[in-house]
């Protein structure tokens, strides 16, 4: 049967689509407060782009919620670190090591002395020290002739002798700084015995001259000497 449009088909059809627009005005405009939460926000819904600059601060980031997979890099910078925010405890093992610290970052006054030991240079400059008076670079024991007992002597290239009581004596290896010389008791009484470095044309420097005396003329008599770098 065919139908006719009336009045009353009329009015509600304008009534329907009358509830359906305002419904929906009502959905998009009116929400209740706190009525969109985590459950209603598709996945990805919210974007870098759709947060306002500044929106989200510190107080609202949950303890824990940014994690280190979540850091960019370079994302932490010197600048962006408040003072004292590293300390001791936050340090990993290890994590301070030789190539990490700056130069003249460890002082004298941040050593506890107490850990340290002798460190070699100085335990070997001691064994030096002791080796060398034991041990002197060159000595020589010299008869009142003149001769060198080689065999109680050691780095002495020449001795001379340039006339009574007086003798001149090379050393090999390196020149002398200072010299000593100790006369050999031979039983005829008190002998003085005076050394210098270089003396009379006969005996220049770098040579050790050594005169003998006894009650105040020069005279012969054996000696030894040692010779200093």
């Amino acid at each position: 049967m065919r139908q006719h449009l009336t009045f009353a088909n009329l009015a509600s059809g304008l009534a329907l689509l009358l509830a359906l627009s305002t419904s929906g005005a009502f959905a998009t405009s009116q929400l209740a407060p706190k009525s969109v939460g985590e459950r209603q926000l598709r996945p990805g819904a919210i974007t870098p782009d759709k947060i306002r600059k500044n929106a989200i601060t510190a107080p609202k980031i949950k303890a824990g919620a940014v994690l280190e997979g979540k850091l960019g890099a370079g994302a932490v910078s010197t600048t962006k670190l408040a003072d004292a925010a590293i300390t001791t405890p936050k340090l990993a093992n290890d994590s301070v090591i030789t190539e990490k610290l700056g130069p003249e970052a460890v002082t004298g006054e941040k050593v506890n002395e107490g850990t340290l030991g002798q460190v070699p240079s100085a335990n070997q400059a001691n064994s030096a020290s002791f080796a060398d008076s034991a041990n002197p670079a060159a000595y020589a024991k010299v008869s009142a002739a003149g001769a060198l007992d080689s065999a109680n002597s050691k780095d002495i290239a020449a001795v001379k002798q340039t006339e009574a009581g007086v003798y001149c004596i090379t050393v090999a290896s390196f020149t002398p700084k200072g010299a000593q010389v100790t006369p050999q008791f031979n039983g005829i009484g008190a002998i003085d015995a005076f050394v210098r470095i270089g003396g009379a044309a006969s005996c220049p420097s770098p040579q050790i001259e050594v005169q003998m005396w006894n009650g105040g003329a020069k005279v012969e008599a054996p000696f030894f000497l040692v010779a200093y770098r």
